[in-house]
């Protein structure tokens, strides 16, 4: 779908679900109106709906959008942590080590009470449970925004790691909708489903509460019936 082709199926979809009452001019848009239409309402909402499959929906439905890094930890410090930087906005997936005896599924913040345990080397994660966490601030400043702490590994281990991740500032719609500085677009096969969400995100901004629930049941028999 291009974008603008999301539009106007988020906009069938929510006249599928509750039929408008407003005036043509809010539905369409009118620029000598100053009541704000329903498509900029859509328009702002799609990104973040996108945002918001990339983040829930089972990993299975979003395989065309996993990307892989293989790279080198920057800094593995005496006590064996690991540390690089990431984009701490991304949804991690998996991060895979030779020397760790299993490849880390689960991703801790550094608000997360875990995270305490990790500050102490006798309760910290190690070879046999690693830990790793997604920091919101860099670990040196002209580092990446973001910092993955990997607890622990051995003081000499080798650098090199592999991440499997899903950059959730991925754009709805096809090339030609954006500029060449635009980030990489939804590659998943998720189309009908960035529809309901972008659907029951306007639902919940026109405090049509209903309506929202309509989408929210709706993505979720859609989910369903493709896992089955």
């Amino acid at each position: 779908m291009t974008r603008q082709e999301y539009i106007n199926a988020v906009k069938v979809k929510i006249e599928e679900i509750s039929p408008f009452d407003e005036p043509d001019a809010f539905i369409d848009g009118d620029p000598s109106s100053t009541v704000k239409p329903i498509i900029s309402y859509i328009d702002k909402s799609l990104d973040e709906a996108a945002k918001n499959c990339l983040m829930t929906l089972p990993l299975s439905l979003l395989h065309a959008d996993v990307e892989v890094e293989s790279a080198n930890i920057d800094v593995i410090d005496s006590d064996g942590v690991g540390y690089f930087g990431i984009n701490p906005n991304n949804r991690f997936i998996r991060f895979r080590h030779a020397d760790l005896q299993r490849d880390i599924t689960a991703f801790i913040t550094s608000e997360d009470p875990i995270y305490l345990l990790q500050q102490n080397k006798h309760t910290r994660g190690g070879l046999c449970k690693p830990v790793a966490v997604v920091c919101s601030t860099p670990y040196e400043p002209d580092a990446m925004p973001g910092t993955m702490e990997i607890y622990s590994l051995k003081p000499d281990s080798s650098k090199a790691y592999k991440l499997l991740y899903i950059n959730l500032g991925k754009k709805p719609g096809v090339a030609a909708d954006y500029s060449p500085e635009t980030p990489a677009l939804v590659a998943s096969p998720i189309e009908d489903l960035i529809v309901l969400e972008c659907a029951r995100i306007v639902f919940n901004i026109m405090e049509k509460y209903d309506g929202a629930k309509v989408c929210e049941n709706e993505q979720a028999a859609k989910i369903q019936a493709i896992l089955k």
